[in-house]
């Protein structure tokens, strides 16, 4: 049997341990270190991307656009751009991204997929990890059941951009179609103005994105009817704007975290978590500890999986290990972690060890 030692997050908190592991199986999850161990550090889950727009990675960077001007169907920047680029140019960059995302101890991501069918269908083929859930989205901003189906038939669920750019009648149908499918329907939610809650809410969402410009009797609407939230601090410190993270924990919410577009900010999980402990700090709450939950289990609720906090034997491998800096293991993740920190990523039987 091979070993891994250090602090290993449990269930209970984090304890002086180790996990042994063979044939791509967690054998053993214990207390005390192990003379023999492969890597040594801080041991825990692999991380969950709760919201991404990885294909964007091909889009240049213009710092004089605005947020509309670059993301907002159907002519922004990056559709525009993406409309553009051969199946080969988007395979290519799926891989680049992916493989950043692997060396930072992620091994799942839900991708909002533009492109219709076609879109879903090239990351959906992807092999290998992080394993992408796909979230498709129709060509056009109009309900179209046949187009619908097309997606679905490539993607595990449809996510839109906002109530914002759609006709409330075309969407109410589109998510109750998706619902009657029984496939999860997401929408990105007051992102960059504050939007009708009660009617986001009346699509019945699996879960929402952003929130940024959400008052507190939105949020609490979120929580009365178990919606999660999924929160991309980078992402909207880029365009002036801050994850109410603080006012969501209050209240209840489940939160999740997402990096968001790929072209100004890579998809990079401890960078974001590191952002989200910041702000936290900044808002007012000096416990970081719940960064770790939306990078971990609340992330991998979104899929629809069971997320235990910790490892189980039994269970197929899926953990990290992360250099730690001698402090408060939570500590040295949330805020101290960096890209350089992995040094082995175990899923199943692949590995990843840092420096290859």
């Amino acid at each position: 049997m091979r070993y891994v030692s250090g602090k290993v997050l449990t269930a209970e908190g984090f304890i002086d341990g180790h996990v042994g592991f063979q044939d791509g199986m967690v054998i053993e999850v214990g207390e005390g270190g192990v003379a023999r161990a492969e890597a040594r550090g801080i041991i825990l889950p692999t991380l969950t991307d709760a919201h991404t727009h990885i294909a964007d990675y091909l889009v240049p960077v213009d710092l004089s656009l605005s947020l509309e001007e670059l993301v907002a169907p159907p002519d922004g920047l990056k559709h525009r751009m993406l409309r553009l680029t051969s199946e080969r140019e988007l395979g290519k960059a799926f891989q680049a991204v992916r493989s950043i995302m692997l060396r930072r101890g992620c091994s799942r991501f839900l991708d909002f997929r533009e492109g219709g069918a076609k879109g879903a269908r090239a990351l959906k083929q992807q092999k290998g990890w992080p394993k992408p859930f796909v979230m498709g989205r129709p060509l056009h901003l109009r309900f179209d059941r046949r187009e619908v189906d097309a997606v679905l038939r490539n993607a595990d669920g449809i996510g839109i951009s906002s109530i914002s750019d759609w006709d409330e009648g075309e969407l109410s149908d589109l998510a109750r179609y998706v619902r009657s499918k029984r496939r999860p329907f997401a929408i990105h939610a007051s992102e960059r103005m504050r939007e009708d809650i009660d009617q986001v809410l009346d699509l019945r969402p699996s879960f929402v994105v952003h929130m940024t410009m959400a008052e507190d009797s939105d949020i609490e609407s979120c929580v009365k009817q178990r919606v999660p939230i999924v929160a991309c601090p980078r992402s909207n410190y880029f365009f002036g704007r801050t994850s109410p993270l603080g006012r969501m924990l209050k209240a209840g919410a489940t939160v999740a975290l997402g990096t968001d577009n790929a072209m100004f900010t890579l998809p990079d999980m401890l960078a974001e978590m590191e952002s989200a402990a910041r702000a936290l700090r900044q808002q007012g709450v000096g416990d970081v500890s719940p960064v770790l939950s939306m990078a971990l289990e609340n992330g991998k609720k979104l899929l629809m999986r069971r997320a235990p906090i910790g490892m189980e034997p039994g269970t197929p491998c899926d953990f990290m290990v992360m250099r730690s800096h001698g402090g408060d293991p939570t500590t040295d993740l949330v805020l101290r972690g960096s890209s350089a920190d992995p040094l082995m990523v175990c899923l199943g039987r692949e590995e990843w060890k840092g420096g290859e």
